[in-house]
């Protein structure tokens, strides 16, 4: 740790520092409007928002297993069509020919 060596010099008295009352009252009001506001709304308990998200969770892996995706709302196919599963394409050979069936 580094250490300041000398003499101990002393702090200029600070200013007290003062709040214009208007100003604290101002704050109070809006903090306890603010109070009374979130008591008003009803509470969710965190078990129901965990259950939600678990659920959106499940729902995404199920069409992700589908191999269904989400269009983009600004593509040219995003209006006419909803999300529809993907074909996979057909499996293809070195030199981008089809598998053949071999002489049997």
């Amino acid at each position: 740790m580094a250490r300041l060596g000398g003499t101990p010099r002393m702090l200029p008295d600070q200013p007290v520092v003062t709040v214009d009352p208007e100003v604290e009252r101002l704050a109070h009001l809006m903090v306890d409007g603010l109070i009374e506001r979130l008591a008003a709304e009803p509470a969710v308990p965190a078990t129901s928002l965990l259950d939600n998200l678990a659920e959106q969770l499940q729902q995404a892996a199920n069409l992700r297993r589908l191999n269904v995706r989400r269009r983009l709302p600004g593509s040219p196919s995003a209006s006419s069509s909803p999300a529809t599963p993907r074909r996979a394409a057909p499996p293809t050979a070195p030199g981008g020919h089809l598998p053949t069936a071999g002489p049997r």
